[in-house]
């Protein structure tokens, strides 16, 4: 007898191939048997039928550890609703572990309040030994922050690194890989990964590559400049050989949507030279970004303390709000998900707050960035459909919630209006890109979502449905999986998800969320 038995059901396996039906048995957190189980038992039986069986999800660029999430809702519902059975943090170039000093648990305060905050652990073994014992509903894995290493060594400076530090650097991502870090992520378009220069990246890439890791980037810039960032990386990964992952690649701002082209053409040249590059995708054209990334880039330069003397400075204020008129982005729609000083902004428009205030909407941005040291997170209308469709067609993508996650019924979501893609990501994938507008087969969606993950991470035995991975499983409905959340209603669990198996253990059973807590840390192997 096994212990799980699911029958009746449509294998979709993870691999791209078709479709197929077939019984899936399990036992002791494996996937044992595949195939024509009708006179087999189990302790228990989930009947399929009409239902597609796949590998649970696995979300690369997921955000619930800067968000804090893994601590104040380890639960994270919205992701188990979706699928989700495996999320990988440390993205855009910060991460919870390696702690040495305060300065580097700071780089995380543009996404969450961490004053007041302590941690219990400096090295990368010594966190995910902690998330482990704490227990989260699915697996967790995390990258290194560039960031957050580069803000321990040189605290709030905005400069290139002395030789001594760089040293420094690379010793410290050789240990954290060793300590169980699946690679490094870098977060150009961020102050402190903005001062990197070209020389320290090459010898941040040529660390992560000598150890068989993936370096995960957040592009310098997403719009003007969204090319020549892309150019940047394809040079160091010309001369590193190193495996790169872009963040959410996308082109923000209308007058940018043509650069998208362009940019995934050099992406094709890329691999067709030769080169191992990889993006992500979330299947909306919201987005959810830092607030002060829309400045000029002048006026961020040298940090956030140089940053907010400029704000206070009549002449650079009119000189930002003329060139961010001219971007044509429109901020008066944007709607304010995370104001930390100002609870009671959170899923208001720009607009109407700047109304209320009477003074100009570009005006209003400035002000709320000073009174928040700079930690403000918007929604905001800014990608071209077309683009997203284009990205999730390309054959280099995978999908990602690029979001935190979270539970209904947790008092602490008061403090952020958050993106629908917490709640809806994937569900939304198959149910507008798949089944409404053909973009992907379920076959190919499903691979984006699981094996071919997996397989970018490094990750081996999971993924797919196969006899011996690991027990991570989904059964949905296809006719009725579909996200319900939106950018004016954000928090609303999406549908269609009927079971969930973590691990070997059911943490979804006919739609509902038990109480179980079955995952496990995922850990790099440095070969």
């Amino acid at each position: 007898m096994y212990k799980i038995l699911i029958k009746n059901g449509t294998v979709i396996d993870g691999t791209g191939d078709p479709m197929f039906r077939a019984d899936v048995a399990i036992n002791d957190g494996k996937i044992v048997k595949v195939g024509d189980l009708s006179h087999e038992r189990g302790e228990t039986e989930i009947d399929a039928y009409d239902h597609y069986v796949t590998p649970g999800f696995i979300d690369i660029s997921n955000r619930s550890d800067v968000y804090w999430r893994l601590f104040e809702d380890p639960t994270m519902e919205s992701l188990l609703h979706q699928g989700i059975t495996s999320i990988i943090g440390g993205n855009s170039g910060a991460s919870l572990a390696p702690i040495y000093n305060e300065q580097m648990f700071l780089s995380t305060q543009k996404w969450a309040d961490v004053g007041g905050t302590n941690v219990s652990w400096q090295k990368m073994n010594e966190f995910l030994d902690i998330i482990d014992e704490k227990g989260l509903s699915m697996h967790f894995g995390t990258f290194v922050g560039h960031g957050t290493l580069r803000r321990g060594l040189v605290g709030d400076e905005m400069r290139k690194l002395t030789s001594k530090e760089l040293t420094q650097l690379v010793t410290q991502i050789h240990e954290a890989m060793e300590n169980g870090a699946l690679g490094v992520s870098l977060g150009l378009i961020y102050t402190h990964g903005h001062s990197a220069t070209e020389d320290e990246l090459i010898a941040v890439a040529e660390t992560v590559r000598a150890q068989n890791g993936l370096l995960a980037v957040h592009l310098r810039d997403e719009d003007s400049d969204l090319v020549g960032s892309i150019e940047e990386i394809i040079r160091i990964a010309e001369r590193t050989k190193v495996r790169v992952h872009i963040t959410h690649l996308k082109a923000v701002g209308q007058q940018h949507w043509p650069r998208m082209s362009e940019a995934l053409k050099i992406l094709d040249d890329g691999q067709i030279n030769g080169l191992d590059i990889t993006f992500d995708v979330y299947p909306y054209t919201v987005t959810g970004s830092v607030l002060y990334t829309f400045l000029p880039r002048w006026l961020t330069e040298g940090g956030r303390t140089m940053m907010l003397g400029r704000l206070t400075n009549k002449n650079s204020r009119e000189q930002a709000i003329k060139e961010m008129r001219e971007s044509k982005i429109s901020f008066k729609d944007a709607v304010v998900s995370v104001a930390p000083h100002a609870v009671q902004l959170r899923g208001r428009t720009l607009g109407d707050i700047a109304r209320e205030r009477e003074t100009k909407v570009e005006a209003l941005i400035m002000d709320l960035l000073l009174a928040s040291e700079g930690r403000v997170i918007i929604l905001l209308e800014a990608l071209s459909e077309e683009n997203v469709v284009r990205a999730l067609d390309s054959p280099y993508s995978v999908i990602t919630s690029n979001s935190p996650g979270y539970t209904l019924d947790k008092t602490d979501t008061a403090q952020a209006w958050s993106h629908p893609r917490s709640f809806g990501a994937f569900p939304r994938l198959f149910s507008r890109y798949v089944r409404e507008r053909k973009v992907l087969s379920w076959e190919l969606a499903v691979h984006k979502s699981t094996l071919k993950v997996a397989k970018r991470l490094g990750l081996t035995g999971r993924g797919t449905i196969r006899e011996g991975s690991a027990a991570d499983v989904v059964v949905l409905d296809p006719q009725a999986i579909r996200d319900i959340a939106s950018k004016e209603k954000p928090r609303a669990y999406a549908q269609g998800v009927r079971y969930v198996v973590v691990g070997g253990e059911i943490t979804i059973m006919r739609g509902d969320v038990m109480d179980v807590r079955a995952g496990k840390v995922i850990r790099g192997k440095v070969k």
